[in-house]
């Protein structure tokens, strides 16, 4: 019976989803990222995961960045950082580059420790988001981010040096083992 009253309201959810894409898209339109990613470097948050930065234009003007980082599950894009400068603020342009990444990228965004007073510029951009279908999952504080990261840590490769010291201690467990003498008791 759920199931059936739930096929009754798709027609109308995915009606106000269609009008809400196209409404973050006219809003988008006039925002262009020039972007620059690469693999993280080791040590960091998404290791081996991607960084990226991109320059925010408006109508050919230079007006922001944005920091985002993506995990090595590409299941999520975190965002570190947007910068709007301030007299071009309050215009649409954050919702307008957070729609831009997620057309690109189609994975859920994450704020990374959001800064300030950006708390109502996110809830505004969560509601929207998820009226157009889309995924702009609660912020992550800096402290929970060695918890996230455990998600992906079976793909982190092992570092030289790290390497290096587990073949030193497998090395001397074993001259240990075969050159062990016998105790008391011990044939």
């Amino acid at each position: 019976m759920y199931d059936d009253l739930m096929e009754t309201f798709e027609p109308i959810r995915d009606f106000f989803q269609r009008r809400q894409a196209k409404w973050l898209n006219a809003q988008a339109s006039p925002v262009q990222l020039l972007t620059e990613c690469r693999a993280a470097e080791r040590d960091t948050f998404v290791f081996p995961g991607q960084t990226g930065v991109a320059a925010i234009q408006r109508d050919c003007q230079h007006v922001g960045y944005v920091n985002f980082s993506i995990n090595p599950l590409h299941d999520r894009l975190y965002i570190g950082m947007i910068k709007i400068e301030s007299e071009h603020q309050r215009r649409g342009i954050g919702l307008a580059v957070l729609w831009r990444l997620w057309q690109e990228h189609q994975l859920p965004i994450v704020p990374i420790q959001q800064y300030g007073a950006s708390g109502p510029f996110w809830s505004a951009a969560r509601r929207r988001f998820a009226a157009a279908g889309a995924r702009l999952e609660d912020q992550l504080y800096v402290c929970q981010l060695e918890d996230a990261k455990q998600r992906w840590q079976h793909l982190v490769p092992e570092s030289e040096v790290d390497k290096s010291i587990r073949e030193y201690w497998e090395w001397v467990a074993a001259e240990h083992a075969v050159g062990r003498p016998a105790g008391p008791g011990i044939p």
